[in-house]
């Protein structure tokens, strides 16, 4: 996991396999909103539970690799980006990611609650709370994908 990668960069393996993921995280999430929007309610919950659990996965992995590897800064040594620059980007791209994976979580919780209980469409606030998460979830996905570029390709 820890040997060069498969995207023509110095990343290691770890972190092509979860770049790749994130990028094609946005897809993977619009397929699962694609079946509730045609009321295939039971495909787009196990959909997303699936999808959250691997998401979760990825980012375990991704954390482990990164503090086994040396860490923000080790990485910080082959990039031509400012480091002021990317500690301000860092941040915004862990608050985005903390703050959508919570809405997420919270998301999930709420509608195996409501499901469980009424085995109906759900509220117009699981819509919109959906579409949020959506976006947050997708911009992650776009920041860490810059994050990608930035260490390695910049």
């Amino acid at each position: 996991m820890f040997e060069i990668g498969f995207l023509g960069t110095n990343a290691p393996l770890y972190m092509d396999i979860v770049t790749v993921y994130f990028g094609l995280l946005p897809l993977l999430l619009g397929s699962a909103i694609y079946m509730a929007v045609k009321k295939k309610y039971d495909l787009h919950y196990k959909m997303q539970l699936g999808i959250f659990a691997l998401t979760l996965l990825v980012v375990v992995i991704f954390e482990i690799g990164v503090r086994v590897s040396g860490g923000f800064n080790e990485f910080m040594k082959g990039s031509n980006a400012d480091y002021i620059w990317m500690v301000i980007f860092m941040i915004i791209h862990i608050l985005i990611a903390l703050a959508s994976v919570i809405l997420w979580a919270l998301l999930i919780y709420s509608a195996v609650k409501e499901y469980r209980l009424n085995a109906t469409p759900f509220v117009k606030s699981h819509k919109k709370l959906g579409k949020l998460v959506y976006a947050g979830m997708s911009i992650t996905s776009l920041m860490g994908i810059l994050v990608y570029y930035f260490l390695f390709m910049y």
